[in-house]
């Protein structure tokens, strides 16, 4: 009898499995510096020019390279850290994906020298060196222009015109040029928010004293329409590495167990990470899996939506953006939408004045190039959780142009809410203050920590179930699992048994 019992549970124990491999821990941040082969001991700096954009700033890539003790090259994986200070312009630090190794984005919009002090703090003790670069021995197209996406085409000109004003005409096929607009110094770029989508247009650029530029612009076909009910329901965020050595890796994607999991807990969308800023997270080598996932999904009758995270409102990040919303498989599979990361801090949107400009401006121009018809969930920050109030983050303004507001409603890090009780208060009181500041009646979708991010832990079973209930019983739109690789097989559980 005793057997019998003990064989009917492996077998119910197996029944009851979830398919998803059982993840481990994320490991804790360390400062120590990992390397493909032998650590690096020295760097030097190298500068090469990444020419005019539409937003009108000349750029540089600074990069770093390293050399082990015996001079060899040497390549690390992950945990370098440099500061970067131009003489003048402003910078932007890049993922070392991106460009193969660390580095830093120069942008300036004046003609002339540029210094760049870089100082190592991880690895130790490397110290710091300067490199320079002139804009006027650069040979390039000095006037370009490009779509943001199918809505909205932005042209750029270097240097910036500091005295009279720009006039931009549009050409026709008969090379007919009628006038658009008139830009008035100090100006180095111009946004057209008249063009029609899946055509080419052709522009005149005249700067006082510089002649005639043309340029033109294949502008992208209209983007797929989706609405706010796709995001109805529970879903979860899911990330990946495009480096097959990372603990992310997306060669450790499996797109069947992860549709089967997402089918089995009731999952109706997945937001996937598709872009970084202006980073393709897709890379060629990550391609084919990423696209399997996304049709897996799609067969299961579950929606994917690409989840990006923006770190300026320039040309090349929003039109990362766009690219994004445009994603089609091999096979046809669209997107059904976008889910926005919008966020403070040097990672994401910046800090201070700056950065709350781009906060308040970002989703605005994103939605000025892909139009009404696409999805745009904004991830924002937890406003009852962090304190936050208007003038610290600017909720109404991101509102204006989404068509949902996702919490991080992190309770576990954000705050002691480690209880069934605290849980539900800490979800309740989220969605009470982000309606409030939204300034509209717009959806809410929750965004439930599942994951351990915090000396707290992940939440429990009992207390995610507690969440996800609470968010339903205020009258949210959905609930969002942060995140994927994260989300143990109790956690699991629990999602499948709320119904929504």
């Amino acid at each position: 009898m005793r057997t019998a019992v003990v064989v009917f549970f492996i077998m119910l124990a197996a029944a009851l499995a979830w398919p998803t491999p059982w993840p481990t821990p994320a490991p804790a941040p360390s400062p120590v510096v990992q390397w493909y082969g032998n650590p690096g001991r020295s760097y030097a700096l190298s500068v090469r020019p990444l020419g005019v954009t539409p937003d009108g700033d000349a750029r540089a890539f600074v990069a770093i390279a390293f050399r082990d003790a015996s001079g060899a090259p040497a390549k690390p994986r992950h945990g370098t850290d440099f500061d970067y200070a131009p003489s003048r312009g402003s910078d932007q630090w890049q993922t070392r994906l991106r460009f193969d190794g660390p580095g830093t984005i120069v942008s300036v919009r004046d003609e002339g020298r540029v210094t760049v002090r870089v100082r190592a703090n991880r690895p130790a003790g490397l110290g710091t060196q300067t490199i320079a670069f002139d804009t006027r021995t650069w040979t390039m197209p000095r006037v370009v222009a490009g779509a943001v996406g199918p809505h909205l085409v932005r042209i750029g000109w270097f240097p910036r015109v500091t005295r009279g004003a720009v006039r931009i005409e549009r050409v026709d096929a008969a090379g007919v040029r009628r006038g658009l607009a008139t830009v008035a110094a100090p100006a180095s770029t111009w946004t057209d928010d008249g063009v029609v989508p899946g055509t080419t247009v052709r522009y005149d650029v005249v700067r006082p004293g510089r002649g005639r530029a043309r340029v033109t612009v294949t502008v992208p076909p209209e983007l797929p329409r989706s609405d706010a009910t796709t995001v109805r329901g529970k879903g979860a965020w899911l990330a990946f590495s495009g480096d097959p050595l990372d603990p992310d890796a997306y060669r450790d994607l499996d797109p069947d167990l992860i549709a089967q999991t997402a089918k089995r807990a009731g999952l109706r969308y997945v937001e996937l990470r598709l872009a970084y800023g202006a980073f393709d997270e897709v890379t060629p080598e990550a391609k084919a899996t990423v696209d399997a996932l996304i049709d897996k999904l799609s067969d299961s009758g579950i929606a994917v939506l690409g989840w990006t995270v923006p770190r300026a409102v320039t040309y090349e990040d929003l039109a990362r953006n766009s690219a994004v919303a445009a994603y089609r498989t091999p096979r046809g599979t669209t997107l059904a939408g976008l889910a926005v990361d919008v966020e403070r801090g040097d990672e994401f949107l910046g800090d201070g004045a700056p950065g709350f400009t781009a906060l308040s401006t970002y989703l605005h121009e994103l939605r000025r190039a892909v139009g009404r018809g696409v999805l745009l969930v904004a991830t924002v920050e937890d406003p009852f959780l962090e304190r936050l109030d208007a003038r610290r983050f600017p909720y109404a303004a991101i509102a204006r142009d989404a068509d949902v507001l996702q919490p991080m409603t992190y309770w576990r890090m954000l705050g002691p809410w480690d209880s069934v009780e605290k849980a539900r208060t800490a979800v309740a009181g989220s969605i009470a203050a982000v309606r409030r500041l939204a300034g509209r009646d717009l959806p809410i979708n929750v965004g439930a920590q599942t994951t351990s991010l915090s000396k707290r832990g992940a939440p429990p079973g009992p207390e995610l179930a507690a969440a996800i209930a609470e968010a339903r019983a205020q009258g949210a739109l959905g609930v969002t699992l942060y995140d994927w690789g994260g989300t143990w097989p109790a956690q699991w559980d629990a999602v499948a048994g709320e119904a929504w």
